[in-house]
């Protein structure tokens, strides 16, 4: 009894293949996302440690700090978790949370931080990032108008949070 094997590719019919300008450093995520030629998108990772060290100083700038102080660090690396464990829409649903408590200190630490990060991620216009309203009501349509979209977004939420959890690890205070 002789064994089947799948046929061998041929070698000479080059592979389909996606070609996109390569995005400069100050370019954002929403750049990074290229359309190939069967409607689908790609996410290109060589972009994203670039975007996420531009978002980490944005951040820096807006709280007029040089470096990350243990609880900006600790919100960056909760922001991590909480995009693995319940998605993209919970995460900004937690930055509007209606029930939330004045005096939750965790809380106060945590929003400005997320609310930067996502903002700058999902941001049209890469001087003026969403509000965490703004930022609900966006992605809240992307998930019932655009679930590819949504899904694509989240992916970058992903793949941005392991290189957000590096540069805030670098800019952190010793």
């Amino acid at each position: 009894m002789s064994k089947k094997y799948p046929p061998k590719s041929n070698p000479t019919k080059p592979a389909s293949t996606i070609t996109a300008k390569t995005p400069t450093p100050s370019e954002t995520v929403k750049v990074a996302t290229v359309k190939s030629d069967n409607n689908s998108s790609v996410v290109l990772p060589e972009q994203m440690s670039l975007s996420a060290h531009e978002h980490i100083q944005k951040y820096l700038q807006y709280c007029r700090k040089q470096k990350l102080d243990k609880n900006d660090l600790t919100a960056v690396l909760r922001l991590s978790q909480h995009l693995r464990v319940f998605g993209l829409l919970s995460a900004v649903g937690y930055l509007n949370q209606a029930n939330a408590q004045d005096n939750n200190e965790v809380r106060k630490r945590t929003v400005p931080v997320w609310e930067s990060l996502l903002g700058q991620m999902v941001a049209l216009d890469k001087n003026k990032p969403p509000n965490k309203e703004e930022l609900m009501t966006q992605i809240v349509e992307m998930t019932g108008k655009q679930p590819q979209e949504y899904m694509l977004t989240w992916r970058k939420s992903l793949l941005l949070a392991n290189h957000w959890n590096f540069w805030a690890r670098a800019y952190q205070e010793d």
